[in-house]
């Protein structure tokens, strides 16, 4: 444990990125007396605001969008805050870029940039630079943070001041592995764990908020069971979020946790009550939702 309390900062890439996967790691820390900031890069109606999207799909070409875009960035930004209040923290800043900016550029660089300086966080977490294969938005704002951080801790221009971030996580490191050829080019890896049991209703009822991607209801559920839970499994617990290390950790001895030295005399039942564990998958679903098959691919639809 650090000597003192200590400021986190997540760079997301569109607004439900602030807590989705990293949200039950970062109520640990505001529980225990730790600041978070979240940076939100783009505003995420482009891309993740699905009734918006499936309004332009009816509407058209003839569709103006542009109104309705500014519209939606209000609603996106106050359904984010709302899920991370449930958390525990409400610092939440808006960079403000367009989610179809998806090149790495040095703007977003600058501002995230000084938005380490400002704020001269601990921890920095974003998502990993090769997340499938780099080519995607989430990779742009990895590899930004990542170049960001070098610049913040250099001399700089004008009259900043500097500051160099002493550890960066890549949130998520293996979570989309598999879906196409360039996954992470051979880069992504898994090295901690975070066990997220305990607060892994708080994470449902969070993801119930983001009502424009139709996460709340049946989804969180299921989300909470496949993604959290099968990240649990691997760390030997109901549920984990999982990060991985940009430079190794520097300690005078190798590190162990009574929570491993617990194993060694824990039965087997044990082990396995506490991997099957089911709490996101039973949260009372909102009222008005109810699960559904009514969207399931028929055998057929699949036939070559």
């Amino acid at each position: 444990m650090p000597s003192r309390n200590i400021h986190l900062m997540i760079v997301a890439t569109h607004p439900a990125d602030a807590f989705d996967q990293a949200g039950g790691t970062l109520a640990h820390h505001v529980a225990q007396g730790d600041s978070v900031t979240a940076i939100i890069a783009t505003t995420g109606v482009r891309s993740h605001h699905w009734k918006l999207a499936d309004q332009k799909r009816a509407g058209g070409a003839d569709m103006d969008m542009e109104e309705m875009v500014q519209e939606a960035v209000k609603e996106k930004l106050e359904e984010v805050r709302r899920a991370c209040r449930i958390l525990g923290f409400e610092d939440i800043r808006d960079l403000g870029f367009e989610d179809d900016d998806i090149l790495v550029t040095q703007d977003k660089i600058n501002a995230i940039a000084d938005a380490i300086r400002e704020l001269k966080p601990d921890i920095v977490i974003s998502h990993h630079p090769y997340e499938t294969g780099g080519l995607k938005m989430h990779a742009t704002i990895g590899q930004c943070t990542v170049l960001a951080s070098q610049i913040a801790s250099g001399a700089g221009r004008g009259r900043q001041e500097g500051h160099s971030v002493p550890v960066i996580y890549f949130m998520n490191p293996q979570s989309y592995v598999g879906n196409n050829s360039l996954e992470y080019a051979g880069t992504g890896r898994t090295d901690l764990y975070v066990d997220i049991t305990d607060v892994i209703d708080k994470k449902v009822k969070a993801l119930d908020e983001i009502s424009t991607q139709f996460y709340g209801g049946p989804y969180a559920r299921k989300r909470a069971e496949t993604e959290d839970g099968s990240w649990g499994q691997k760390a030997m617990t109901a549920y984990a979020e999982q990060f991985q290390r940009f430079q190794p950790m520097v300690l005078h001895t190798l590190p162990i946790t009574d929570a491993e030295l617990d194993r060694v005399a824990l039965a087997s039942a044990d082990m396995m009550t506490r991997r099957g564990e089911v709490v996101g998958g039973l949260m009372p679903l909102p009222e008005g939702m109810e699960y559904s098959s009514a969207q399931r691919v028929l055998a057929e639809k699949y036939r070559l």
